[in-house]
């Protein structure tokens, strides 16, 4: 049988030749450059850094009810200022398709640093300055102040748009509150003056007074201090602090009233004021902000203890949160403990379900309240609890605090 001899195509012929040129070519170095695709140039030359003109935004095309497209369209908007990376950054001067106009510092394309905001008001569209001062990422941060549309202005911390921490807001009736903020509503101590003369100082929560408290009414001269409950006073002292203008002259005498008085008149509001607050506790426990519960360096050492004994869900079990109570300084019964958790809305049993840590900060407070009730005199001379006296060893778990 004759051997049959393959004859290579034209084609295949020419790839081979063109792989070994570019073989060729890799050795000896000679291979030409790859050239960049024209869309990649001009989009290298969009990228805005830098100073720039003011760069426009055409808005969004008005759809009629027909849903064909109107031919017009909505107000765009405009930027002018510094660019980095195709993103605003550094100042600039944005208007928005809403009419607001932002002139400050931005950075990775939002604002950041100090800036003014101004919004349209009226059918004029004049523009009425709403806010100067700090910004992070596009909200109201750190020191700065609001002129509200009713007349009240509000100068003060902001925290993530909200009002929290130190501020007075001026309201349209001529109130004036001075104090703690927190998430946008006053939280803390707080005085607040009224427009008549009327003065309350003292605790608020949730925009409401609430706890321990003094007010003065400015019409009969009065002063009622004790405490307060959702805004409303439920027992103390009332006394007239000043005369009563509306009784300048004397009152004429009748006739003769014994004397009366109050037996234990101590013991009686003592125990008109622990009702209050028993009454109240669970609501306080679940609502006060933990900030109010404990400052920075107790929350430190509570949080290394926490870790010390927590499980992989980052909770702990009942068990375990009655053993950091131990160390603390205090034993507490299942039964107590149990009833605690309930009072900060955690209803548990001692197979869980367990508590976070925000939630055994709160049952601290507690037992710190009530420590401090038993024994008003310094709870925490005596051996008994005390956060600012929580140790913990190197691997993060608890100890009295005496050398190891």
């Amino acid at each position: 049988m004759a051997a049959t001899t393959m004859i290579p195509s034209q084609k295949g012929l020419h790839m081979f030749e063109m792989a070994g040129e570019e073989a060729e070519d890799r050795r000896l170095g000679t291979m030409r450059p790859k050239v960049e695709p024209l869309w990649r140039k001009h989009d290298a030359k969009a990228m805005k850094s830098g100073q720039r003109g003011t760069i426009y935004w055409v808005g969004k095309s008005i759809i009629g009810e027909d849903g064909a497209k109107t031919g017009d369209c909505e107000k765009g908007a405009s930027y002018q200022g510094e660019w980095h990376n195709n993103k605003k950054n550094g100042y600039g001067v944005q208007v928005f398709p809403n009419g607001q106009k932002y002139e400050g510092q931005w950075a990775n394309g939002m604002r950041n640093g100090e800036g003014t905001l101004w919004v349209p008001l009226g059918k004029a569209k004049k523009l009425r300055k709403l806010y100067v001062g700090g910004w992070k990422d596009d909200r109201r941060h750190g020191r700065g102040t609001c002129f509200f549309k009713d007349g009240q202005f509000f100068q003060g911390d902001w925290t993530e748009g909200k009002m929290h921490g130190q501020g007075t807001l001026r309201y349209g009736n001529g109130d004036l509150y001075i104090g703690e903020w927190h998430d946008g509503m006053r939280s803390g101590q707080g005085t607040l003056n009224k427009a008549n003369g009327d003065c309350y100082e003292g605790y608020w929560l949730n925009d409401k007074r609430e706890g321990s408290g003094s007010f003065f009414y400015a019409e009969s001269g009065k002063v009622f201090v004790g405490e307060w409950a959702n805004d409303l006073p439920k027992a103390g002292v009332y006394t007239q602090a000043n005369p009563n203008p509306d009784q300048a002259t004397l009152v004429p005498t009748t006739s003769v009233l014994p004397p009366v008085m109050l037996a234990l008149p101590a013991e009686v509001l003592e125990g008109a004021l622990n009702a209050v607050r028993n009454a109240r506790k669970s609501f306080r426990a679940q609502a006060t902000p933990v900030p109010r519960l404990f400052d920075q360096e107790e929350i430190f050492a509570l949080e290394s203890a926490f870790k010390g004994v927590q499980r992989a869900d980052g909770t702990i079990r009942p068990v375990d949160l009655q053993g950091l109570c131990s160390h603390l300084g205090t034993e507490v019964a299942m039964p107590r403990l149990l009833q605690l958790l309930a009072h900060i809305g955690l209803p548990a049993t001692e197979d869980g379900p367990n508590a976070t840590f925000e939630q055994f900060l709160r049952v601290i407070a507690l037992l710190l309240d009530e420590e401090a009730t038993a024994n008003p005199m310094g709870y925490s001379q005596d051996g008994t609890m005390d956060a600012s006296e929580f140790y913990v060893d190197e691997e993060g778990m608890p100890y009295d605090g005496e050398d190891m």
